[in-house]
């Protein structure tokens, strides 16, 4: 799972700087239908606040038209487009945020159902944990109905889709294009 994270990293890396990613916390690639976002808690700042950062909506999704998708993702980068406007700090205090942090999302393995089970590519949580240069990558799929049917162990699974879908849709980036 590294792979897909470094790309990620590197994707938000080229719009905000690898500064976000020097300190020791939670890094959390959300990417629901189309929107790519990171969700960071810096260790140091754990009672104060998330950092939440999306990228240029690309109106594109990159595993149908891959070329396309990174021509686009190019064009955006290379256009003056106000950083400033696709950031934001949500508070810890939040509720789902502490929901969230209780689960420990980096502890979980990477699970792959059964074939009759459908990939819900519009979804996909990854990202990684950093405590002194070394990191925790964890990587979470959704598959139609099977982390609310199966047993109470994958419970955890069906919870972190339902934290960050709550806490995803209270947060808008309305000229962040």
């Amino acid at each position: 799972m590294v792979a897909p994270n470094e790309y990620r990293k590197n994707d938000f890396s080229a719009v905000f700087g690898n500064t976000v990613f020097e300190q020791n916390g939670l890094f959390i690639f959300y990417e629901r239908l189309g929107i790519q976002r990171l969700y960071v808690r810096s260790d140091e700042n754990r009672e104060r606040e998330w950092n939440v950062y999306q990228l240029p909506e690309t109106h594109m999704l990159p595993w149908l038209h891959p070329e396309k998708y990174m021509e686009k993702r190019s064009q955006l980068l290379k256009e003056n487009f106000f950083v400033e406007k696709c950031k934001t700090q949500i508070p810890s205090d939040e509720l789902l945020l502490a929901d969230l942090d209780s689960l420990h999302i980096d502890m979980h393995l990477y699970v792959v159902p059964g074939k009759s089970y459908n990939r819900n590519l519009d979804y996909v949580i990854m990202g990684f944990s950093q405590k002194n240069g070394k990191r925790r990558y964890f990587y979470y799929v959704k598959y139609n109905d099977f982390w609310e049917k199966k047993e109470k162990r994958f419970a955890v699974y069906a919870n972190v889709f339902k934290i960050m879908e709550n806490i995803d849709e209270k947060i808008v980036f309305p000229e962040c294009r």
